[in-house]
């Protein structure tokens, strides 16, 4: 006879938490305790005020239910007491008395912190749905502070991880600035001294072989270089302050105007531009894209170039717009990759790394950035710190 496999399911443990019951009198103790029994909650007893700061000494409560009037120290003696502690400065007081409202002194009661008074004779189901209530109230923060828990456990997992990450890329970048670029200065120093040495006895294929061999040294380079960048961009820290994106737009064109004084191009600066970012980032960000604007206008006779900020359902976003090539939006998720290209470098050189660095620049800043264009048409590069 075949057996059946039976999975039993185990209900999960609820935990119980603690509640303060402070009284003189055991009998009521004994009352107050069959009462709260139906909640399944630890009731731990205390005869007097000075035993329940004993008590307070030992372990945290998610309510205290305190008889105002006790011999030696009352209640509200024994209530200000436990408020003095920092550990149960905000544990709720439920003030429980076989006085009347007049001969209770209740706005006392609720200066020292107290959240509610029962008075005899006691109801039982409404002091079971008062204390169930902050019963509930305690196990939610618990539950709080075992999430926090885990998340700060998880977050210095994580930061662990990346300095780990970090120290292998700076490792990397000193590889590439030192081990990877030194044989390559020294390429590129023998086949200089070649051209000048022998450049008369070669014959023209040869010459322009090696004209190759260094335009492909110099592109080599020029990837080392924006890996490095990106590498920098990836490490220290961001000091935000506020940024005249205007003034440094305005210098950022300056310096390529002095460095192709043959350029023509009609640049449009919006005044009054700011943001709060890191200045030296954002000089950076702003370099590549004027800089982009111009390589991909060369062509263009009347080129026009727009630097400035709209805003949009709340939202400020800056661009650089050109009438430039543009390009085809179905490749609009290529852009901002690392040695990604729409063109070719016959048409516009380039290492292909300056938008990367914008999108690390941005998200550093915790902003986004993105591109909207048609091909012959110009493009716009926006972006949010």
């Amino acid at each position: 006879m075949a057996q059946r496999a039976t999975t039993m399911r185990l209900a999960p443990v609820e935990t119980k938490v603690d509640i303060l019951l402070v009284d003189d009198d055991a009998t009521k103790r004994f009352a107050l305790k069959a009462i709260l029994a139906p909640l399944n909650q630890n009731v731990i007893e205390a005869a007097s005020g000075s035993d329940a700061l004993r008590q307070l000494l030992r372990q945290d409560f998610a309510v205290i239910l305190l008889d105002v009037r006790m011999p030696v120290m009352d209640g509200f003696e024994t209530a200000q007491l436990i408020r003095q502690r920092p550990r149960s400065e905000l544990t709720p007081i439920i003030f429980v008395t076989a006085l009347d409202r007049a001969e209770t002194d209740m706005g006392r009661g609720y200066d020292l912190g107290a959240v509610d008074f029962v008075f005899a004779p006691v109801v039982p189901a409404i002091m079971r749905a008062k204390v169930s209530v902050f019963v509930e109230l305690y196990k939610a923060q618990q539950e709080l502070r075992r999430y926090r828990t885990q998340l700060e456990r998880l977050v210095q997992e994580r930061t662990t991880a990346l300095t780990a990450i970090n120290r292998e890329l700076e490792a990397f970048s000193y590889s590439v600035s030192h081990d990877l670029r030194a044989p390559l200065l020294s390429f590129n120093g023998l086949n200089q001294s070649l051209l000048e040495d022998y450049g008369n006895a070669l014959d023209p294929r040869a010459k322009d072989y090696l004209q190759r061999m260094r335009l492909a040294s110099d592109r080599m380079t020029s990837v080392f270089d924006g890996l490095q960048m990106l590498f920098r961009l990836t490490s220290g820290e961001i000091h935000r302050e506020p940024v005249d994106i205007s003034a440094m737009a305005r210098e950022v064109v300056d310096e390529m105007r002095a460095a192709n004084p043959d350029r023509r191009a009609e640049v449009d600066i919006s005044e009054g531009m700011t943001a709060s970012a890191d200045p030296r980032l954002a000089q950076i960000l702003l370099t590549n894209l004027i800089s982009n604007a111009f390589k991909f206008t060369a062509r263009e006779p009347a080129a026009r170039i727009e630097i400035g900020s709209e805003m949009v359902d709340g939202d400020t976003r800056m661009f650089v717009r050109d009438n430039g090539v543009g390009f085809d939006m179905i490749y609009a998720h290529k852009l901002y990759g690392a040695f990604q290209r729409l063109h070719s470098q016959s048409e516009f050189p380039g290492a292909g790394i300056g938008l990367a660095t914008v999108r690390r620049i941005v998200n550093r800043h915790g902003g986004r950035a993105w591109a909207e264009g048609a091909v012959g048409e110009g493009a716009t590069f926006y972006f949010v710190f």
